[in-house]
């Protein structure tokens, strides 16, 4: 029903991407970048939590036809 797509090396590969730039480069600057994707990975990890719950609660319950 929820399938699980792991995007953690996606988000690694982006921060990696974004402390190579120089201070100052251009559109975000890497701090705000670097926070940004600190809270998408959060909010990806906060995600499977509710996830696995909802799962376990449908597993318990049972699930509609």
């Amino acid at each position: 029903m929820f399938p699980r797509v792991d995007r953690g090396y996606e988000l690694e590969n982006l921060r990696r991407s974004i402390a190579m730039l120089l201070p100052g480069a251009a559109a975000l600057d890497r701090e705000q970048a670097m926070r940004l994707l600190g809270e998408l990975g959060a909010l990806e990890e906060r995600l499977q939590t509710v996830r696995v719950g909802l799962r376990r609660l449908l597993d318990e319950v049972g699930e509609p036809p």
